[in-house]
């Protein structure tokens, strides 16, 4: 992987088209959330009537049109999603 795709560049126009550089892979997607792993982590989009317009997994690019609440990296989704779930089970 040359140094151009180790960046991870994001660009929102008017909350309604998402640009991103520096993707490895998408994990998830649907209208209300995109999962994927980036250059620098694993990111999370989520917003509303989210569509992929433009996909180049060999050169990272993704777009996304819809309306965009917000974008987080966060750590392993599965892992976290396993957290939850036993701390749902403790405090029920």
């Amino acid at each position: 992987m040359n140094n151009e795709q180790n960046n991870n560049i994001i660009t929102l126009k008017n909350r309604k088209i998402l640009e991103i550089k520096g993707i490895k892979k998408i994990e998830s997607l649907n209208p209300e959330e995109f999962y994927m792993n980036t250059s620098l982590g694993n990111l999370v989009v989520r917003g509303e009537g989210l569509e992929m317009q433009q996909v180049d997994i060999d050169k990272g690019d993704l777009w996304i049109s819809g309306t965009i609440y917000s974008l987080e990296y966060i750590e392993d989704h599965k892992q976290n999603k396993t957290k939850q779930s036993i701390f749902g089970k403790i405090f029920k």
